[in-house]
């Protein structure tokens, strides 16, 4: 187990939803709470999952799904809060009626992620099962653009601010996720190891308290907070990324939606990323420390006065 001088590496997605925690790490938030903590550089979309099931990361940013999808792990990721709200689509070179038009072409997304599950949820609204198009998986986000945009697929599921780009040079929005999910959903959450939650509850907390004074920083000013977020997205302008942040806002209480995430459970075992016969795994999520942090904010502020 790592102690209070030891870094924390934190896993992260690739899209705007994690900016609570980039801005954490570069306003120095983190450190203010004691922790000491590496955010690396990532391009694959399964990176995040991979530190966590490695035990590399025991805290970070995550797709909402996946403390699902590890539910069944020995040493699972907790949900503690929230990070990022909704910014995911499923894209089409063509302006297409619905997502019936899709059977039987080629449409890319990328495994265990919410954008898969949302391409599941999208085709079912439509009475199409993923066996009726031809699923293409990919790991790194350009590699899926690329093809996308050299006319080999006919959609492909998208995050902020990849969307956004994409968008611009023609593709049109089949889902926004709304239409099946509701508005607003979780796209990232903060997640802890299941252990690491048990035995560092502190630690756990202040990166929640981090994370939500990071929030703040967002709302007071999202230029200056993006800069932040600048090396995570080599080749966007600060004027696109305060576009995609529009359309993928930060939020850390989502108090609110864990109905949405434990409603996502029979699409994980459609997709066959949970056992079958499991039960819905009602431990995935525990906000009892947001819930003990967000109690103690007005006091605090209370007592500043």
């Amino acid at each position: 187990m790592r102690g209070m001088s030891e870094t924390l590496v934190l896993t992260h997605g690739c899209s705007l939803s994690n900016l609570p925690l980039f801005v954490a790490v570069g306003e120095g938030l983190f450190a203010d709470q004691g922790l000491r903590v590496e955010a690396p550089y990532f391009d694959d979309i399964t990176s995040t999952a991979e530190l966590l099931v490695t035990g590399v990361a025991d805290l970070g940013t995550a797709g909402f799904t996946q403390p699902l999808i590890d539910s069944e792990r020995t040493d699972p990721p907790v949900l503690v809060a929230g990070s990022g709200l909704m910014g995911v689509f499923v894209l089409t070179r063509e302006l297409l009626p619905n997502a019936s038009a899709l059977a039987g072409a080629p449409v890319g997304t990328f495994r265990t992620d919410p954008m898969e599950v949302l391409l599941h949820d999208v085709l079912a609204a439509s009475g199409l099962s993923m066996s009726d198009v031809e699923i293409r998986y990919f790991d790194v986000l350009n590699h899926a653009i690329e093809e996308f945009e050299a006319g080999e697929l006919a959609a492909l599921t998208l995050a902020e601010p990849y969307a956004g780009r994409v968008r611009a040079a023609g593709a049109h929005v089949l889902s926004d996720g709304t239409d099946v999910w509701g508005n607003p959903f979780p796209d990232t959450t903060l997640v802890a190891s299941s252990r690491f939650l048990r035995e560092r509850p502190d630690q756990v907390r202040a990166a929640i308290r981090a994370m939500l004074r990071a929030y703040d920083v967002i709302l007071a000013d999202l230029p200056a907070a993006l800069r932040h977020a600048r090396d995570y997205f080599p080749g966007y302008s600060l004027d696109e990324l305060v576009d995609a942040v529009r359309r993928q806002p930060s939020r850390i209480d989502i108090r609110d939606l864990t109905a949405t995430v434990y409603g996502r459970w029979d699409t994980l075992r459609s997709l066959d990323l949970v056992s079958q016969d499991a039960e819905m795994p009602l431990h995935a999520v525990n906000l009892d420390l947001l819930n003990a942090e967000l109690a103690a904010v007005p006091a605090a502020k209370e007592i500043a006065r």
